[in-house]
């Protein structure tokens, strides 16, 4: 019979200690002592996971990745282990990985974790603000979309979170990004604009942002935040009080695969929130081939998603927005699409549920293990602390 382990293969560099080059060397040990350790304890089999960035961040330096991957498996096999299954994250697939692999995509699991106990809100269409969530405000579609919306004179029509810029490389781009407001105005529109529901962001947005290393913060800390505990949850009464959302996704960092989403989306479907969509075409495209509803449909510019200029994106959102506040003929049809869009959740939880079934069942890896890594409330389990000096 087979006995499997659970390995979280994610470590990340800390730039305050190691450049990228004795990283790649460092991570491979750490990895193999790991494996060692599995074996002492009578383990044939291995899921090696990568949950947080998944193989987005790896495809950034996939020669070395790859060369990685090939050195853990060589490890293994010296050592009786042939059976490694890698779990990902975020990023569907890797080209050349040389050991089979799953995708489980954890930003779904988190947010069934967060509000799976909880009651969920439904359509509601005598609601009349829309809510926007931002989060790191460096983006076109972060700060540049709050202007928007401020210029506009609708923030009295939304509910809304926004980080004024924390770092010297946020408030110089966040200011060249506005450069049609005058100091003044910048000024005012950051006071006017700055808000936050409960806070918890504030509790990890130091080690976001700018983060390069030349710094006094130990970026392992991160864990000990409110935010990182349960990043995925907000209170369920900012949906049941607003119409519809304002979905800002954020880009890939590393690569131009824009094939995922986040919990900004996740939320939405499992939640029954009806949203226009902000960030790249491709989540967007994504999004519609996993098969849920996107409303684009019910706007005057529905193609708003596909506009290749950011910016021209940026005006079709807020005038779509407009037209969605004050037009209520679609109201039915609405309502019926966030149904459709919950149960296709649901139906990717199962998927997920049967997968870790198959860990456990085909691979008997322990119950405890899976429970602790898959289902947890945030990324508290999965940021790994490397040893220094």
């Amino acid at each position: 019979m087979k006995k499997g382990r659970v390995i979280n293969f994610e470590w990340m560099r800390d730039y305050n200690h190691y450049s990228a080059d004795e990283f790649n060397i460092l991570r491979t040990r750490l990895i193999n002592e790991e494996i060692d350790l599995a074996v002492k304890d009578g383990c044939d089999t291995i899921i090696g996971i990568y949950l947080l960035d998944g193989f987005l961040q790896p495809k950034a330096n996939l020669e070395d990745f790859l060369i990685h991957m090939h050195d853990v498996k060589s490890h293994a096999a010296e050592q009786g282990i042939f059976n490694i299954h890698i779990v990902s994250g975020q990023g569907e697939n890797i080209e050349g990985l040389p050991l089979p692999y799953s995708f489980f995509d954890y930003n779904v699991r988190m947010i069934y974790n967060s509000y799976k106990d909880e009651k969920h809100p439904y359509y509601d269409p005598s609601n009349n603000k829309f809510l926007f969530l931002t989060g790191m405000p460096d983006r076109p579609n972060r700060i540049g979309l709050m202007s928007k919306f401020y210029d506009a004179g609708m923030l009295d029509k939304a509910e809304w979170t926004f980080f004024p810029p924390w770092t010297d490389i946020d408030r110089k781009w966040c200011r060249n990004h506005l450069d049609h407001y005058t100091d003044t105005q910048y000024d005012k529109f950051l006071k006017d604009c700055e808000r936050s529901f409960d806070g918890r962001f504030e509790t990890a947005k130091n080690f976001y942002g700018g983060y390069d290393g030349d710094t006094d913060i130990v970026w392992h800390d991160v864990v000990k935040t409110d935010w990182v505990k349960a990043p995925a949850h907000i209170d369920t009464s900012v949906f049941t009080n607003t119409l519809f959302s304002i979905v800002s996704e954020g880009p890939n960092y590393w690569d131009d695969d824009n094939a995922f989403a986040t919990e900004k989306s996740w939320r939405c479907f499992y939640l029954r929130h009806p949203f226009i969509f902000a960030g790249h075409p491709d989540q967007f495209q994504y999004l519609k081939d996993l098969g849920y509803r996107t409303f684009e449909q019910y706007l005057p510019i529905p193609d708003y998603y596909k506009l290749p200029n950011e910016n021209d994106r940026n005006n079709a959102i807020v005038e779509n927005a407009k037209y969605l506040l004050e037009h209520r003929e679609h109201d039915d049809d609405i309502r019926l699409d966030t149904e459709e869009n919950y149960l296709q959740f649901i139906k990717h939880v199962i998927t997920q549920d049967n997968m870790l079934a198959k860990f456990k069942d085909e691979f008997n890896v322990p119950l405890e293990e899976l429970d602790y890594y898959f289902e947890g409330l945030g990324y508290t389990q999965l940021i790994r602390s490397l040893p220094n000096g």
